[in-house]
């Protein structure tokens, strides 16, 4: 039997462009990414609408040939872009942003060019190194144990649960079924959400109260916890914020981290918003007590301004981290156990290069020039509260680190009609695509929300703000 000539067999097709076509159109993609980072300021904030008319702008039968990349690039910036909510957009202060930054930007793009495995340190070595490296910085930025556990993960939600499932190694299978998880009434949902993905019965979950500025009540946790454990109860995890959500509240954590010492309890905190302010002599003084936590959840996507879908976790003590989560298979019997595989710290074993746009900002810019960042964010917030507080139509709070609450103010109406005129405002400020905010419920009353976390937002964009919120105000 002969063997088959090379001509027998056709050639494999290619699905990369050739070298200089992938330059021109990497260079295509680059111009248009400056373009629309340097115009932000000029367009609109969001553009609403509904599924079935973005769907008319989107969607399209499945490609069964190929298209030109340099077509995908014009469908993506001529339908998708423009109708975007813009996240990164100085006058964004709906929810709490991810602005980016254009060195994060490059970080994403070696990342993704790179394209680096780190589970796995036989996998990815280098990238896995430079990981620990970023979360050494995060910590002694923080004034946290540089020497602590930790991984970088997908937002503060899976952080959260990182940082849940680490105290259950640590307390055993016993809190499954008696154990109780304090979280206050102000806490991000995803503790609760981490909780029921853990297994745990939503009984798990004892809500602590608050006091006038949304802090957690720390005389009732200490009574919840005598009470829970003089029922059977086990209690074992206390959740803190850093910044809540709702309006940039911090919990007293001196007498939190002290109450769960005394009753040998984990003590984790939230800091997923704002977390980094500790980089700031301001932040310092407020988050003071944030350095005895067991463990902290962070976003580098908030105040760290990185691309969107990077969270961290530091867990002081690393065993109970890697105990939550250590894999094993005969598939996995050549890696070196002594040095750090990521997949025994978190939940995936494909990992992206999430390190490299974290290093790249840090990096690049530096903690000083990030420190005075977070400090004009505030600065910028307190600035958006005295604006508001001039007019008298309004009653406004003082900012929690970077997020000011306010609200009409009662004129001989039911508090549902004065919610209504809230809600009204923010529809209409979204409407005009100059700005967006948010509501929420405060005090158990609807409240508007503008926050400040975005290095392009400037003094005038504040003003520009302010002014297109009180033209709205009814």
């Amino acid at each position: 039997m002969s063997s088959p000539d090379d001509s027998d067999f056709q050639s494999r097709p290619p699905i990369d462009p050739d070298p200089e076509s992938m330059r021109r159109l990497g260079y295509a993609l680059v111009d248009r990414v400056v373009d629309h980072l340097t115009t932000l300021s000029d367009q609109p904030v969001a553009q609403p609408g509904t599924g079935v008319e973005f769907a008319k702008l989107v969607d399209e039968p499945l490609p069964e040939t190929s298209e030109s990349l340099e077509n995908c690039l014009d469908f993506f910036f001529d339908r998708v872009a423009p109708h975007m909510t813009r996240v990164g957009h100085p006058r964004f202060h709906a929810y709490i942003p991810c602005p980016s930054s254009f060195a994060g930007t490059l970080g994403e793009m070696l990342a993704a060019g790179t394209n680096p495995f780190v589970g796995t340190w036989l996998g990815g070595a280098t990238v896995s190194a430079l990981e620990l490296t970023v979360l050494r910085w995060i910590a002694q930025m923080l004034g946290y144990d540089p020497a602590t556990g930790g991984i970088l993960t997908s937002g503060g939600s899976m952080a959260n649960l990182v940082a849940l499932a680490s105290a259950r190694a640590k307390f055993g299978p016993d809190v499954m079924q008696r154990g109780v998880i304090y979280v206050s009434q102000e806490g991000h949902a995803s503790m609760n959400k981490a909780a029921g993905i853990l297994g745990f019965p939503a009984s798990a979950i004892h809500v602590i109260d608050v006091d006038d500025g949304f802090r957690m009540d720390v005389d009732q946790l200490t009574q919840a916890i005598e009470t829970d454990r003089a029922n059977g109860r086990l209690p074992f995890f206390v959740s803190a914020n850093a910044g809540t959500t709702n309006s940039g509240a911090v919990d007293p954590f001196p007498e939190i981290a002290q109450s769960c010492a005394a009753n040998e309890l984990w003590f984790h905190i939230d800091g997923a918003y704002g977390g980094f302010a500790a980089l700031t002599p301001e932040g310092r003084k407020l988050l003071r007590g944030m350095e005895q936590a067991d463990s902290l959840t962070l976003d580098p996507h908030k105040w760290l301004y990185c691309p969107m879908g990077i969270g961290c976790v530091l867990v002081r003590e690393t065993e109970f981290l890697e105990r939550a989560f250590s894999a094993e298979g005969h598939y996995l019997r050549d890696l070196p156990r002594d040095e750090v595989n990521f997949m025994d710290r978190g939940p995936e074993l494909s990992r992206p290069g999430r390190a490299l746009s974290v290093w790249m900002v840090i990096r690049s810019v530096g903690r000083e020039m990030l420190a005075k960042q977070i400090s004009e964010d505030m600065r910028l917030a307190n600035l958006a509260a005295d604006l508001l507080r001039e007019d008298e139509r309004l009653e406004v709070r003082d900012p929690g680190l970077s997020i000011v609450t306010f609200r009409h103010r009662l004129r001989g109406e039911t508090e549902t009609e004065r919610a209504a005129r809230d809600d009204a405002l923010m529809q209409s400020t979204l409407a005009s695509g100059d700005l967006m905010l948010s509501t929420t419920i405060l005090g158990g009353r609807n409240t508007l929300r503008l926050v400040v976390l975005n290095h392009r937002t400037t003094e005038a964009e504040i003003r520009r703000t302010v002014a297109g919120i009180l033209a709205h105000v009814s």
